[in-house]
């Protein structure tokens, strides 16, 4: 007997022999989940859709692999049994109004989970600040050093902010010396990054916004 013709008696013996009230009851059964309690954890990216046995419907409704239509209501247990689930995978799509799931390539839909976890860290980091903290008096190894740690954060997709501020005790330098050491810096940076906003230059400070250059 396949499963649908079981569904379909199931529903018949109640209309005969039930209560509408426990009609109702034995269907929200069928379509509830196998657990009552769900723990929800904070994401670092978009989650892998829930598949195979972790599917928490007794019952599901299947997207037939090459119409694309809905078939009858079927059990999990019957669907993941018609699978070989070592090169494929039963993906929920949705829950609402009613389980929906389909048949997917196990190989392809890892990759394109990865892609998709690859591009939300990606466009996570492009609004995030990095600060790089310079004084004006710097030396060459600690400039060289603070631009390589600058340069570290821009491929990894982050904004990086310059800031060059004076050393508590040390003499401010002129203005053309500061405007002189502000264009060094920049310089130093610019065939990877552009300045993404304008410099917001001060008496005694400058900061300077990078982000990394499209490739």
């Amino acid at each position: 007997m396949s499963t649908s013709t079981v569904f379909r008696t199931s529903t018949l013996s109640c209309h005969r022999i039930l209560h509408p009230c426990y009609k109702v009851e034995m269907l929200k059964s069928l379509w509830s989940p196998k657990f009552s309690f769900v723990r929800t954890y904070a994401s670092a990216g978009p989650a892998r859709r829930t598949g195979d046995d972790k599917i928490p419907f007794r019952v599901v409704r299947l997207v037939h692999p090459e119409t694309g239509k809905l078939e009858p209501p079927t059990r999990l247990s019957d669907v993941l049994e018609s699978v070989d689930l070592k090169a494929f995978r039963v993906e929920l799509v949705t829950e609402e109004p009613e389980p929906i799931v389909k048949i997917v390539d196990r190989r392809d839909s890892y990759q394109k989970w990865k892609e998709q976890k690859k591009a939300f860290r990606k466009s996570a980091k492009a609004g995030e600040q990095k600060e790089i903290q310079i004084t004006w008096g710097v030396d060459d190894g600690d400039l060289k050093h603070k631009i390589t740690k600058a340069r570290a954060e821009l491929e990894k997709g982050y904004r990086v902010d310059i800031v060059i501020s004076p050393r508590k005790g040390q003499k401010l330098p002129k203005p053309d010396e500061m405007a002189a050491r502000v264009s060094e810096i920049a310089s130093m940076l610019l065939d990877i990054a552009k300045e993404w906003k304008a410099r917001d230059v001060q008496k005694t400070t400058a900061v300077m916004s990078f982000q990394k250059t499209p490739s």
